[in-house]
């Protein structure tokens, strides 16, 4: 595949997918990141998330597989493209060390596309179920102590107070994406 540097590993993590009819089949996720010229493409659990190989920078890989799963499966969905680098920087830079190791499953980072275009305080009013919510390198750090389920801070209401896109995975899936990298999986 073309590209502007050396093959490297990355993963792609889809936003919205395979929640509210948004379906889309992670052995099709595999063909269809193939068909676009990724190297290896691999996936983990059933959420969008796509390890691949490429030579493009991520901003140009994130396009590329965005304009692919659109054509070929017919969702539009926002990709947000990280290396290992980012990803251990992101694992690095955990404000919320206790929290991680005692319940990961309700730690999220959530990637975002940009910076956000609001203070953090915009979301101190959905933040009922006593949520704590840090900024952290191209993420945020949602600590759910009640779980994501059970609160009024949801994905949809961080994008339209913060005015940026946004996809969340739980701190067992980000070491899972981190570890898959560092091996070149």
């Amino acid at each position: 595949m073309g590209g502007c540097g050396p093959l490297r590993r990355l993963v792609g993590l889809l936003r919205a997918v395979n929640v509210g009819g948004r379906k889309v089949l992670m052995g099709d996720l595999r063909r269809v990141a193939a068909e676009a010229g990724f190297e290896s493409p691999a996936t983990l659990l059933a959420s969008g998330n796509l390890l691949f190989g490429t030579s493009l920078p991520p901003t140009q890989a994130a396009r590329r597989l965005e304009a692919a799963v659109l054509g070929k499966i017919g969702v539009a969905t926002d990709v947000m493209v990280r290396d290992h680098a980012e990803l251990t920087a992101v694992v690095e830079a955990n404000p919320f060390t206790h929290q991680a190791k005692a319940e990961p499953n309700r730690l999220m980072a959530m990637f975002l596309s940009g910076e956000p275009q609001a203070e953090l305080d915009a979301l101190a009013g959905a933040c009922a179920g006593g949520e704590e919510v840090l900024a952290g390198p191209g993420c945020l750090y949602i600590w759910f102590p009640n779980g994501a389920g059970a609160s009024k801070l949801s994905n949809a209401v961080i994008e339209r107070r913060l005015k940026v896109r946004g996809t969340a995975r739980n701190w067992n899936t980000v070491g899972k994406l981190k570890a898959r990298l560092a091996a070149g999986a």
